[in-house]
């Protein structure tokens, strides 16, 4: 399917400039249409630079029980993801099988999907991209607990996008009671994680400088988190509040600003539920798999849980799937999760409308932007540097970029 870029409308009041210019009153419409529209069954990207990254626990059951191929492939080509952090890998399933499945199902013009495995504990987590991998690591300095940390930079083309992307892969222990051992082993691995989020963005921890992001890189934790036992291990993952401030340091937010990380919780599109665990005889659905990341570095376009039987019978043949697709007998008992990141060329570059220039559309929006609060959607117009301000010297820069009407 085209992706094409969305509608979007730019009436912008007239206000003194302190470079002394200013424009009319105008509004300028682009004329397509978005595409994202999941109700029709139109998942493709709004934009086709925008980065789809994926979650997904397959229950040890992709390419190891042949029987749910057919399923598996119909998911992961609605899916079509860049990045997909998997779940449940048995030992048995060696890198080369991922690589070839997912080069037949979702093959990468002139190149080849990579996979980095991470630690094996029963199970093995692992991250797979379209794209190359550097900084790749099975774990936290200070060890997490259970199966460890896979984490990659995801090495994106440095045309299209001003930064890399950073993934940090989980699959948390699973069940008990609060306060139970599982839990103290899902604390410990939160811990571990807030402080190497810390140290990646440059905070001085105890433990070490173990980790250097560039400023401003979008970092995605990302997997089943398995939280259902007590509410700290969820805090500490989102605000930084770490309990075992001996072994990991003191409390840091993750967020490049500063503040907590997000927790996306994407919807089902057909029920507005956010479950991504479908349940069983003994506990009802939940949200097990997440996806919490740096909300000031990146702009989610869209997000979503994938699930074929809520879907209707239009929009699963516009995807190819069928209604059973995605129930636990044919692939997995866990439902995919996506996010859309807009990252690209629009971010620090002026052209907010992703079409090729820097025209009056896009000056409406830095219009917008200039002296106000810093929002996500005004990266665009950080031209100097991504520093979060948006200043005479960015109109400077815009001005020298800006290609007329």
């Amino acid at each position: 399917m085209e992706r094409r870029k969305p509608r979007r409308s730019y009436c912008p009041v007239p206000r003194a400039r302190p470079w002394g210019m200013c424009l009319a009153v105008f509004c300028i419409v682009a004329s397509s249409t978005a595409a994202f529209d999941p109700l029709s069954g139109d998942y493709t990207r709004d934009e086709p630079l925008d980065i789809r990254v994926v979650t997904y626990n397959h229950h040890g059951n992709f390419i190891s029980d042949p029987g749910r191929d057919a399923a598996f492939n119909r998911i992961l080509t609605a899916l079509d993801p860049d990045v997909i952090c998997f779940q449940e890998f048995s030992s048995s399933v060696e890198a080369g099988e991922i690589v070839a499945r997912l080069n037949s199902v979702l093959p990468v013009p002139g190149g080849s999907w990579r996979v980095h495995f991470g630690l094996l504990g029963g199970t093995r987590t692992i991250v797979a991209s379209r794209f190359a991998f550097l900084m790749t690591r099975t774990d936290t300095e200070p060890e997490s607990s259970t199966r460890g940390v896979t984490m990659a930079l995801v090495n994106l083309p440095a045309a299209d996008y001003p930064v890399d992307l950073y993934i940090m892969g989980v699959h948390l222990k699973c069940c008990g009671d609060p306060g139970g051992p599982e839990d103290e082993d899902r604390q410990r691995s939160a811990d571990a994680i807030a402080n190497w989020i810390g140290d990646a963005r440059g905070v001085a921890r105890p433990s070490g400088n173990n980790i250097v992001l560039p400023a401003n890189t979008p970092i995605i934790n990302l997997g089943d988190f398995n939280l259902v036992g007590g509410p700290q291990p969820e805090d500490t993952l989102i605000t930084g509040d770490i309990q075992d401030e001996i072994t990991f340091g003191p409390d840091v937010k993750g967020d490049w600003d500063g503040s907590d990380l997000t927790d996306l919780a994407p919807l089902d599109p057909f029920t507005g539920d956010d479950f991504t665990w479908q349940g069983s005889n003994y506990y009802p659905p939940s949200r097990l798999d997440r996806l919490i990341y740096t909300d000031s570095a990146v702009i989610v376009a869209n997000s979503f849980v994938l699930n074929s039987t809520t879907m209707t019978p239009a929009a699963r043949a516009a995807l190819g799937l069928q209604a059973d697709d995605t129930l636990p007998e044919s692939s997995s008992d866990h439902l995919p999760v996506a996010m859309d990141l807009r990252l690209a060329v629009t971010l620090g570059n002026g052209d907010f409308d992703l079409d090729g220039d820097v025209d009056l559309a896009d000056f409406a929006a830095f219009q917008g932007c200039f002296g106000s609060a810093y929002t996500p959607e005004c990266l665009p117009a950080d031209l100097t540097g991504l520093d979060r301000q948006i200043t005479l010297a960015d109109y400077v820069e815009f001005a020298s970029r800006f290609t007329g009407p």
